[in-house]
């Protein structure tokens, strides 16, 4: 930093306002140089989570097992019966997709997936025991295993070791010492239940395996949850079916079974119904046929042998006379029942008048019939008011019995006219019957078998009407089934994608790295720049130290003086100028260093401000107030430290005792002393104040390394005591609330000469000439390569 421009900015913020804290600054929404701080420093963090995101998807890769996919296409020739006469459907694609969606449900129903997984051998899984992952065999399976059904261990995992193509050995716990050594041909028996195993055309003994037996509502789930049926075309009417799995020729054989099991399951399904109606009616056709032929016999033989084409017409004619004469006498034969049945229930006063049968009766009999239910309601309902002896009771007893004996009486009149007119039926009927007998039984009998033979034709011919009816049906609906693209043995497996895999990971990895940037970004309180510092304060910023290497720091005492032509002295003498502006030149001065915490240079500041200020032939005192956790001793290299501060405070010895020379010309230097158990009470007696004045008239400038005022009252003492106050802030150290916290004691304690010293500054990739040679020295090894990665 050129001294013009300290200049200017020391004078810019003087003109700030008294209250120390910075007004109309204007706000970043992302502070770039923090930003780039806490990238740099995290930056490996970062990387290590995209490579353990990378890492994480290559375990992924190799532990797991590859999916195959194989398809199959099947086209539907379906024509419903209106496209037969020339109708076309409304909504033919509406049509399809109702068709499809039925065929997808047969295809996924549990009943034709039973018959699928009867027919392929899924039951027993082979599994050959890998190094990283197992891989199920399917055909070339070194041998097959055979089992009682009612009694098998499913899903037990039997551990086959072989030792030849003889023999072998089993467990159940292939950590276990127990192998049970078998033949191969020869059962076994495994919890009461016989096992067999056989060896095949592909046996080899190179590798262990272990096979598993899968229960039959397991291996359901199994093709119910790989296999997907789904319409692929509604205008071509076509269905894919896929099925997923981890061994290739699994996959194929199970696409393959469904799409053969499908095309004859279909048409078998779609005809059943209407085939065994054909069947059905075919084998009715054939009796009635027998029959009919049997009739046609006898008539041709009957009509040869009386010479005759139709001899029943006299018949015909005296039969329809019987049967209408049979079908009147039934009929007054009914009504004299009926009669009957009213006289009796009148006589034991029983009769139900909703259930008279007017029909059969006279017209003028149903106005009596409801008339006498009146006088019995009205009968009753008198037995309710009177009594028993009432007269009232007795004259309506008499009505009724007056009304019953006139129904009687007309009962009585139809049923002698009904007798009448039934032995006049009976005697006609007797008639024809003489007039019947008096044919030849022949002719009776050929009427009869006419009769038979056309119930027999009728029937023939509406079970001929019906079979064609059912014919037409199932040629009208005709579901075929045509396989597009057969089942294939899929070469590359569908996933898991390796690439998409690690392209996830690492887009994971480097979410996961920005989240934690992020985060970093909003918990990180750390002061980092200068512009930052600048928008938290108004105080003057009169310099900025660059940060030391720690072994450098550890090593070094006062660095103006072992090193001058580093960048670090030129940063001193920068802050010796700065203070020339404040009026260090004019007269004996007090300046007190101090800072909120420890750790953020403090004392460092102290003893090479006090060097620098010593080299331009100015007489420099540095006092060491830190009573509590004294350092300064440490950069002039002194061991002992019993005289000091605390001594002289007090009054047990005068300061000139506790002086020490430093190797810098100029410059001494008064340790802390002895701990003192009350060091803030020292430095408000009134020793120190008599201890300043007398350092006045020996010295140009007295710097007071005081305490953290953040921590202690001590610091607070000794800034009110000192011309100006210089407060220390670490670069990455130095929290904001620090800031808040100095203005706050500013205030409180009306302290106004202070400046703000910015000390550990990262450095720029910048060089200044010959100032350089030390600041970038890189042929160190003291930092280790891992510290140096991870910012340590």
């Amino acid at each position: 930093m050129t001294v013009d421009n300290q200049e200017t900015r020391y004078k810019r913020n003087l003109e700030l306002s008294n209250s120390h804290k910075p007004q109309n600054q204007p706000t970043e929404v992302v502070d770039l140089f923090k930003l780039k701080t806490i990238l740099k420093k995290n930056l490996p963090w970062a990387i290590l989570l995209i490579v353990s995101s990378l890492f994480v998807a290559f375990l992924y890769v190799r532990y797991t097992n590859v999916k195959f996919q194989s398809y199959a296409e099947l086209k539907l020739n379906k024509r419903s019966e209106a496209s037969v006469f020339g109708f076309n459907p409304l909504n033919e694609e509406s049509s399809n997709l109702n068709t499809l969606s039925g065929e997808v449900e047969l295809i996924r129903s549990k009943l034709f997936l039973k018959q699928v997984i009867a027919k392929l051998p899924l039951d027993v899984s082979y599994h050959v025991i890998g190094r990283f992952k197992n891989e199920e065999r399917y055909k070339f399976t070194p041998f097959t295993v055979s089992y009682e059904e009612s009694c098998a261990a499913y899903g037990q995992k039997f551990y086959i070791d072989i030792v030849d193509k003889e023999n072998f050995k089993l467990s159940t716990n292939p950590d276990d010492d127990k192998w049970k050594s078998l033949k191969f041909g020869q059962s076994f028996t495994f919890n009461g239940c016989k096992y067999k195993l056989e060896t095949t055309p592909h046996f080899f003994n190179t590798e262990r395996l272990f096979f598993t037996i899968s229960s039959p509502e397991s291996l359901m789930s199994y093709v119910e949850s790989n296999l997907s049926v789904a319409p692929e075309n509604l205008n071509a009417n076509t269905i894919k079916i896929t099925f997923e799995d981890y061994n290739p020729y699994k996959v194929e054989a199970i696409v393959e079974q469904v799409s053969e099991l499908y095309t004859e399951y279909s048409k078998e399904q779609k005809n059943r119904a209407n085939q065994l109606k054909i069947e059905f009616l075919n084998k009715q056709l054939r009796q009635t046929e027998s029959e009919l032929s049997n009739y046609e016999t006898y008539i041709e033989d009957f009509t040869i042998q009386n010479k005759t084409v139709n001899p029943s017409e006299d018949v015909n004619r005296l039969i329809s006379e019987m049967v209408k004469m049979d079908s009147i006498l039934y009929g007054v034969n009914y009504q004299l029942g009926e009669i009957n049945n009213i006289q009796n229930q009148l006589e034991k006063d029983t009769l139900s008048f909703d259930q008279i049968n007017y029909l059969v009766l006279p017209a003028n009999m149903q106005p009596l019939f409801e008339e006498f239910s009146e006088l019995k309601q009205e009968y009753q309902l008198s037995k309710t008011r009177y009594k028993k002896e009432s007269q009232v009771l007795l004259q309506r007893k008499i009505e009724i019995n007056a009304l019953k004996d006139r129904i009687n009486n007309y009962l009585s009149n139809k049923a002698e006219i009904l007798q009448e007119r039934k032995r006049t039926i009976l005697n006609r009927k007797r008639e024809i019957e003489n007039r019947f007998n008096q044919l030849p039984a022949k002719t009776n009998e050929l009427n009869q078998k006419m009769r038979f033979y056309s119930l027999y034709e009728e029937l023939y011919l509406s079970l001929m009407q019906k079979k064609t009816e059912f014919e037409i049906a199932q040629a009208g609906t005709l579901s075929e089934v045509d396989i597009l693209t057969p089942a294939n043995l899929p070469k590359k497996p569908i996933g898991p994608s390796t690439n998409l895999i690690y392209i996830g990971s690492f887009a994971v990895g480097f979410i996961l790295s920005f989240i934690f940037i992020g985060f970093r970004y909003l918990i990180y309180d750390e002061i980092n720049s200068i512009h930052e510092l600048e928008r938290l304060t108004s105080i003057p910023i009169i310099a900025k130290i660059s940060r030391l290497k720690k072994y450098v720091a550890k090593k070094s005492g006062v660095i103006v003086s072992e090193k001058p032509r580093s960048q670090i002295s030129e940063a001193f003498r920068t802050l010796r100028t700065s203070l020339d502006f404040i009026g260090i030149k004019e007269g004996k001065k007090i300046i007190s260093i101090s800072s909120t915490t420890s750790g953020e240079g403090k004392t460092f500041v102290s003893v090479n401000l006090a060097a620098i200020l010593a080299m331009s032939n100015k007489k420099v005192i540095i006092l060491d107030l830190d009573m509590r956790k004294p350092r300064a001793q440490y950069a002039f290299n002194l061991e002992q430290n019993e005289l000091g501060i605390s001594s002289i405070l007090s009054g047990g010895i005068h300061w000139k005792e506790c002086i020490n020379i430093t190797k810098t010309d100029n410059l001494h230097f008064i340790p802390s002393g002895i701990l003192p158990p009350n060091p803030a009470e020292l430095l408000e007696g009134e020793y120190f104040d008599q201890l300043l004045n007398e350092l006045k008239e020996e010295y140009d400038i007295i710097l007071l390394d005081t305490p953290p005022i953040g921590l202690v009252s001590d610091g607070i003492i000794a800034l009110k005591k000192s011309d100006h106050s210089l407060f220390v802030v670490r670069a990455d150290y130095s929290k904001r609330s620090f800031i808040d916290d100095l203005h706050r004691s500013l205030n409180l304690n009306n302290i106004q000469n202070i400046s703000i010293i910015f000390n550990a500054v990262r450095k720029e990739n910048k060089g200044y000439g010959y100032y350089q040679d030390y600041y970038n020295d890189n042929n160190s090894k003291s930092i280790s390569t891992l510290k140096r990665l991870f910012n340590i």
